[in-house]
């Protein structure tokens, strides 16, 4: 059923999803590109206010790897008079078009004159652009629009406005909209939460108030971390494990979701082999991949599986020590999300956290393991067997960078 949403007080705007959206064919010139103020126009004929979110581009972060898998777009200076590039998904692929695009949109929007009685906002980097409105927003730390968008919802809750919408093509923005819900709702009991998401055939109006009412509370805060630790921009999902699977595991084994909870509640927590919560995840990592199994470690996991079910290595569970680190970098991304609601984030190093900062590229690239590799580990072992005349065979079970080793020895009669 298409379900759409009541009057309403405001909508939020993923700016980067606007840019997108918006038709492009019949301009020339970035100053002829005016679609964005009379969409802007058009919006604040059923709502008093509209708040419009970019991303901003950190040197040196984690969405560095994300944007390379996006590829590079070709470099075009943004200003008034300048041809708008033809193809606009090309130039959009480079982040400082972006940037440049960003800039000059906000400042396009900030000097528009707009209808009294109407509120406008625009993030200009770390700053907000207000028109309309006697209050300023406060500077903001944040990186994406994904948890920007929530410091805009919180703003507009607390200046009164109560059916608010969120327009996005991002699941990241739903599942954390999901998770700050019961924290946004506690001081606005009656607010109506909408996202206007996807586009084209595949557009739909969602109705978060009842998304979190069927999901209970409990699950609602945990959904950030599990989208996290099963698979988002930052993390890597299980080898052939889907959305659909993972979600079908937790509905197996609930008890996990006590982990995911206390990840959110405490950002950034410290988490080794030994904590509660990583052994909740590890044996929840055993249920995505058999459902049946009694076991709680993933390494007796993958051993089963291997040598008695006949799975193939990417069938099977990773390794403990890359599950940690895969772990780790889940709880980073978690906390990010878990802090959304903060003005000032101020999120702590990512080394550490499962990523390392490479010294000659000056880019983050994902721990596998901190395990040494085992041909160099077991080199010494292997000629030390066989200057006993042991005959040595090796099974290399490898998993995200780990390798565990089998030795199957067989000594001299």
């Amino acid at each position: 059923m298409h379900i759409t949403p009541p009057f309403l007080d405001a909508r939020i705007l993923d700016g980067v999803a606007v840019v997108y959206l918006l038709p492009h064919t019949n301009v020339t010139t970035f100053n002829a590109n005016g679609v964005c103020i009379p969409h802007i126009l058009k919006l604040l004929e059923s709502c008093r206010r509209v708040d419009v979110v970019w991303d901003s581009y950190i040197a040196s972060s984690i969405k560095e790897s994300t944007r390379e898998k996006r590829g590079k777009g070709v470099r075009r200076k943004v200003g008034g008079p300048t041809k708008v590039p033809s193809n606009w998904p090309d130039f959009l692929r480079d982040f400082t078009n972006k940037e440049e695009l960003f800039q000059f949109l906000s400042d396009k929007v900030g000097s528009n004159d707009w209808p009294d009685g109407k509120e406008v906002f625009i993030t200009s980097g770390t700053d907000v652009i207000s028109r309309g409105s006697d209050h300023s927003m406060p500077r903001c730390d944040h990186e994406e629009a994904d948890t920007r968008i929530v410091v805009h919802l919180k703003d507009a809750l607390d200046k009164g406005c109560t059916t608010c919408l969120v327009r996005t093509v991002d699941t990241d923005v739903v599942v954390i909209l999901i998770g700050k819900y019961h924290s946004l709702t506690s001081q606005h009991q009656m607010a109506a939460i909408w996202v206007a998401f996807e586009t084209g055939k595949n557009f739909m109006y969602l109705d978060i108030n009842a998304i979190c009412y069927a999901l209970g509370k409990d699950r609602s805060t945990a959904l950030p971390m599990f989208h996290s630790f099963t698979g988002c921009d930052t993390t890597s999902a299980f080898f052939g494990k889907g959305k659909k699977s993972v979600w079908e595991a937790w509905n197996a084994y609930v008890e996990v979701t006590e982990a995911f909870n206390n990840l959110m509640n405490h950002p950034y927590m410290t988490v080794t082999v030994n904590c509660k919560e990583f052994q909740l995840l590890e044996r929840f990592t055993v249920i995505i991949y058999n459902k049946k199994s009694n076991l709680d470690s993933v390494n007796e996991a993958r051993r089963e599986l291997f040598s008695q079910k006949n799975r193939t290595m990417e069938n099977i569970p990773p390794t403990q020590e890359a599950l940690l680190q895969h772990t780790l970098r889940a709880v980073y991304q978690a906390g990010i999300w878990a802090t959304s609601d903060h003005c000032e984030q101020k999120p702590p190093t990512s080394e550490g956290f499962g990523w390392t900062l490479e010294s000659a590229t000056k880019t983050w690239r994902p721990v596998c393991s901190n395990l040494p590799v085992a041909s160099q580990a077991c080199s010494g072992l292997i000629k030390w067997l066989q200057k006993r005349h042991v005959h040595v065979w090796r099974t290399m079970l490898m998993q995200e960078g780990a390798v565990e080793v089998h030795i199957t020895l067989q000594l001299p009669m």
